[in-house]
């Protein structure tokens, strides 16, 4: 089975390409070594030029869909990637992301932070739930595929590794 990344970031008050760019560009670079990007906006159309938290989608929308989903999310993919970068984090950091990367840890899933933002990665309870802290989406992509890609690539040459390793 393929590995399936949980990408939490800001979504509410955010363009539609502000809140799916980055994610979509994630999700193009895991797919090319087989791991898959899971975007908490799949299913939640935006209405107008930016996501809000009013005239919800009734579907999908709604503050216990978003909540309900994403907890299935974060529970189902093998690692959360939090991307809270400064720029994004105005007027106020992302609370949900916030919370989706403490379910993670609960979960005892690993967990990657990106951000350039002091009043995220010096936070000590955010900094105690992530496992990683990275300045780029490149670098947690590439700490995504180091961790995952090989299982994709060739699963028999990743046990025979870790029989190496430990031999």
């Amino acid at each position: 089975m393929r590995p399936s990344i949980y990408l939490a970031g800001p979504i509410t008050a955010k363009t539609i390409k502000e809140a799916n760019d980055w994610r979509d560009d994630v999700i193009a670079k895991l797919a090319v070594r087989g791991i898959i990007g899971v975007s908490p906006l799949r299913c939640e159309p935006p209405r107008g030029e930016r996501y809000t938290l009013s005239d919800a989608d009734p579907k999908f929308g709604t503050a216990r869909a978003i909540a309900s989903k994403n907890v299935s999310d974060v529970r189902d993919c093998k690692l959360t990637l939090a991307y809270l970068p400064t720029v994004l984090n105005d007027p106020w950091p992302s609370l949900g992301t916030i919370c989706e990367l403490s379910w993670a840890h609960m979960l005892g899933k690993p967990t990657i932070l990106v951000s350039d933002d002091r009043r995220i990665t010096e936070h000590p309870v955010i900094n105690a739930n992530a496992g990683w802290i990275v300045g780029t989406l490149d670098e947690a992509v590439e700490i995504i595929v180091g961790i995952y890609g090989v299982y994709v690539q060739d699963p028999l040459a990743a046990l025979r590794a870790l029989r190496k390793r430990f031999a």
